[in-house]
Order: structure tokens, then C-alpha cells, then sequence
């Protein structure tokens, strides 16, 4: 997937050069405002391509245990943004295969490896999920690890 995008992102930055240079360069007339809408469009796309690319190169999932709360850092190049969830309320850590829905809200992110994960827990009437990118037997050694430090209540 990583040889696939960075192939896609440079055919991405071609379009983004040249529709941007007819934009600017006063020769889109006619058809600018549709060059305009078009351009927006092709760079919030292009933006989240790189994102899913630096992800897939050097992002790392943070998991930790700290005295009462639970953290879950998606990390690239030390920016991201860190979930905390209060140990008193995650109930049931588990090894949770995901059911493929192609039509679900959170199936194209974990086509790139960004969401989701085999490893879940709820928390209040929400299920939250991650370890994207590990497989079962990974997954499995990650929650051995959590649950030796912390008594997940009502873990499977």
C-alpha cells in the first residue's frame, strides 16, 4: 500500500501543480469557479493521502497505563492527539475481530491501517477499539500486558 500511494501522491502533486498554475495564471476564464471548487477538493484528498502515507511510514500507536486513566496515542512524528479513558469505566478488554462493513463510518480508515484495531473495550454504552496494524497473536500479548498491570472488571 505504501509503493501504491507514493505512486498515487505523485500523480496527485502533477494535477495539483498544473490546475493551481491555470487558476493563477488568469487562463482559466471560463470554468474557474468549477477549477476553484475542484482544486479544494483535490487538496483536502491529497492532504489526507499524506497523512494515511506518513501513518503507514512512521506512525506508531501509544498505549499506556497510567495511575487511573488508560491512554491511546496515534503518533507521527511526535504530533498527534492522545484519548484517556478513566480506568474506572473500561469494562471488558478484549481480542475483537472487526466484521468487514463496507458501508460502515470507520471502514476506509482501517483499509489504511489508521482505525480501528483487534483490541477493544467499552467504555459507558461506547465500544472503542486499537492496536491497528497487529495481528491476533500480537493483540493478544498486548492485552496479556495490560491486564497483569491493571484488573480489567468485567474483561472476557
Amino acid at each position: 500500500m505504501l509503493v501504491f500511494l507514493s505512486a498515487w501522491l505523485v500523480g496527485w502533486a502533477f494535477g495539483e501543480v498544473m490546475v493551481t498554475r491555470q487558476l493563477f495564471s488568469g487562463r482559466a476564464r471560463e470554468g474557474g469557479l468549477f477549477l476553484a471548487a475542484w482544486l479544494t477538493m483535490w487538496t483536502v484528498g491529497g492532504a489526507a493521502a499524506i497523512y494515511a502515507w506518513l501513518w503507514m511510514a512512521v506512525g506508531k500507536e501509544i498505549v499506556s497505563l497510567r495511575p487511573g486513566v488508560l491512554s491511546i496515542r496515534r503518533d507521527v512524528f511526535g504530533l498527534g492527539r492522545s484519548h484517556e479513558y478513566d480506568l474506572a469505566h473500561v469494562r471488558g478488554l478484549r481480542l475483537s475481530p472487526q466484521v468487514s462493513d463496507p458501508f460502515g463510518r470507520t471502514s476506509g480508515t482501517r483499509f489504511w491501517g489508521i482505525g480501528g484495531g483487534l483490541i477493544a473495550f467499552d467504555y459507558g454504552a461506547k465500544t472503542f477499539r486499537f492496536g491497528a496494524g497487529v495481528d491476533e497473536a500480537e493483540a493478544s500479548q498486548i492485552i496479556g500486558e495490560l491486564k497483569a498491570r491493571h484488573s480489567f472488571e468485567g474483561a472476557a
